[in-house]
Formats: C-alpha cells, structure tokens, sequence
C-alpha cells in the first residue's frame, strides 16, 4: 500500500500501488516507477560477481574498518570524476583488481617511520593476512589530493611496503598507493618525520 503525504504527486508518496507502480525517494527526489519483477538467473558470470562483491564488502567491513582507512577511501572518492562515497570507490577498485587477482594487496595503515621514509601495512584483500603480492607499487605524494604525482616505488616485504628517501620530512603531505593505476589506499594525510 501507498503511504502519501498531502495529496497524490505533491509532496511525498512511498510505496506501491497494485503491483504496477512504485513510489519512492532517491537522493532527495520524489520519483515514480514501473513495478518490476527482477529475475535471478544465477549464472556462473552473476554467481562470480556476487562473491566477488561479498569479499569486497566482507573485506570493508573486517580489514578497511580503521577511521584513518576508510577516511582515505573518503578523500580519494572526493577527486573521483564520479560522485561517490568512500566505501563505493572503495569497492569499485576492489572488483576491478579481484577480478584478475583475487587475493591483491590493499593498505590499512600509513606510519612515518624512519626520517623522511613511509611504511605502509598492507593485508590481502580475500582473507585479512598479511599482504604477499608480487609486483612494484607505486607512491603519489602531493600538497593536495588531487595534486599527486609519482615520487618512488617498492614492493612488499613481509606484509609492509617501505617507501625511502621522500624528501619531504617535516612535512604534511597527501599519499596514494597504487599498483597497475589502481588505487591500494585512498588518499592518507600523514606528517613524514
């Protein structure tokens, strides 16, 4: 049944009417659709999907669950062409790399260790242990987000990736790690000591 407020078309209605129309709200519209039926094939393709989004939701939730993390994912989204949330551009990542690679790496930490150098910690995404893919990584640094530019590469090594020689100690700098063009961090705000 439709719950209306003020006349039908005015100011709000939710719900549906005899299964042939649907009311709702949708980023702050009062909108109308046609009630649809979806249907489920459950093809090996849709089947594939759906448990790649369940690891990208399950690793969200377990393993980029940090303030620090998911406001990185935040920042990062902001610079996105697209309006999105951090958690969606978060996702968008995960499911184009677990696509070809399903146990790739993603940060869940940045810490200044020694002067002018960057550790990030770094967890496979299908499983939260400690980050083991092969392969250079690349760090954007920038006085901005979306002013970042290419400043060193490194690899993991025991589930830490160790960015030498900045050359921004004492500085507040915005960080990106990226490996293939795709985000493994969001946009940290860190002080290189």
């Amino acid at each position: 049944m439709a719950i209306l407020k003020a006349p039908l078309f005015s100011f709000e209605a939710r719900g549906q009417i005899a299964k042939s129309l649907v009311f709702m709200g949708w980023k702050g519209l009062k909108t109308v659709r046609q009630h649809v039926t979806p249907s489920n094939p459950q093809s090996a393709g849709q089947t594939t999907q759906r448990n790649l989004f369940t690891v990208a939701v399950a690793a969200w939730r377990n393993f980029i669950r940090n303030t620090a993390t998911q406001t990185s994912w935040n920042a990062l989204a902001l610079v996105l062409p697209n309006a999105l949330s951090g958690f969606n551009a978060f996702m968008s990542a995960v499911l184009d790399i677990t696509t070809t690679d399903p146990d790739a790496s993603f940060a869940t930490a940045f810490v200044s260790g020694s002067p002018d150098d960057l550790d990030v910690t770094m967890v496979n995404i299908d499983d939260g242990t400690a980050g083991d893919e092969s392969g250079t990584f690349t760090l954007l640094t920038g006085t901005a987000p979306n002013s970042l530019q290419t400043n060193t590469t490194a690899s993991i090594t025991g589930g830490d990736i160790n960015f030498v020689g900045l050359g921004e100690t004492g500085n507040t700098i915005f960080a990106e790690v990226r490996k293939d063009g795709q985000s493994r961090s969001g946009i940290f705000v860190i002080t290189i000591t």
